[in-house]
C-alpha cells in the first residue's frame, strides 16, 4: 500500500486535465495578445463585450471541475477497493471516460491493485490513447443532459471513510514490533 500526500494523488489522476487547462490558458494569453483584445476593450462600450469574452475565460475551469470531480471517484473508488479487494463490478462503472479510469487507476496503484486493473481495462479494450468518453461516439446528445453535467463537473463531495495514512503506520508499527520480538528471541 502506497500513502502519498493528498495534492499528489489529485495531480496524478487529473494530469491529463490539468495540462488541458495549462494549454487552455496559455492559448487565451496567446490570443489575447495576438488579437490585441485589450485595445480593443478600450474602444468603444466595454459592457457589450465582457459578455463575448466570458465563455473564452471560463473555458479553463471546467477541466478543473473534472478533475474535481475524478477526485471525489477515486476516493470513493479506493475506499471500496481496500474493503472489498480488486472486484471487477467496483471498477466497471468507471470504464468509459479516460478521466474515470485515471481515477481508479491512481487508487488502484495505491492499494498495490494496478496490475488487476490495468488488465482489467486493457481486456475491455481500452489502451493509453483512448482519450474521448465512448458515450461521445454512441450518444453525443448526452453532451446536453442535466446529469453529464452534474457527473462530469458538480460531484458530491465523497467523505473518504478511512484514513490510510493511519492504518499504513498502524501496519508499519506492527510489522516493526513483530520484528524486534523476532530478533529478541533470536
Amino acid at each position: 500500500m502506497i500513502h502519498r500526500p493528498k495534492i499528489i494523488s489529485y495531480l496524478k489522476l487529473g494530469y491529463l486535465l490539468h495540462l488541458m487547462t495549462l494549454l487552455e490558458i496559455a492559448l487565451l494569453v496567446n490570443l489575447f495578445q495576438l488579437l490585441e483584445i485589450d485595445v480593443w476593450l478600450n474602444e468603444g462600450i466595454l459592457f457589450f463585450k465582457i459578455p463575448l469574452l466570458v465563455p473564452f475565460a471560463v473555458a479553463p475551469l471546467f477541466p478543473q471541475l473534472d478533475a474535481y470531480s475524478r477526485y471525489q471517484n477515486y476516493k470513493q473508488i479506493k475506499d471500496h477497493l481496500f474493503v472489498h479487494g480488486f472486484e471487477q463490478r467496483i471498477i466497471k462503472p468507471f470504464i468509459k471516460s479516460r478521466c474515470q479510469r485515471d481515477a481508479a487507476m491512481v487508487a488502484a496503484e495505491e492499494l498495490g491493485m494496478k496490475k488487476d486493473c490495468r488488465k482489467y481495462f486493457y481486456r475491455h479494450g481500452y489502451r493509453w490513447y483512448h482519450l474521448l468518453p465512448d458515450f461521445l461516439f454512441a450518444q453525443p446528445q448526452t453532451l446536453v443532459c442535466k446529469a453529464f453535467w452534474l457527473n462530469t463537473f458538480f460531484a458530491r463531495y465523497y467523505k473518504p471513510k478511512y484514513d490510510f495514512k493511519k492504518i499504513i503506520i498502524a501496519k508499519q508499527k506492527k510489522i516493526n514490533t513483530v520484528s524486534l520480538q523476532h530478533y529478541a528471541s533470536a
